[in-house]
């Protein structure tokens, strides 16, 4: 039995300071499913994604590093 954490995650990819990070690569460095970073936004517990097309839908880095260290905050 295999168990997953988020601490325990390594990502390859570090969080931009400026500009927008899609939803995969914002999963993948937060070390959880695309599914939790939906259930959040849904929730509304994080910085909402801007649609930059169509099909492309992203997070602001400033909005993201902000709410990042915001939980740091608290925890």
């Amino acid at each position: 039995m295999t168990t997953h954490h988020a601490t325990s995650h390594s990502s390859s990819f570090a969080l931009p300071q400026t500009g927008y990070i899609r939803r995969f690569r914002l999963a993948d460095a937060l070390g959880v499913h695309v599914a939790t970073v939906d259930r959040w936004v849904k929730a509304k517990t994080m910085p909402q994604p801007v649609k930059l097309g169509e099909k492309i839908t992203a997070f602001d880095a400033v909005e993201i590093n902000n709410w990042l260290a915001k939980r740091r905050e608290v925890i």
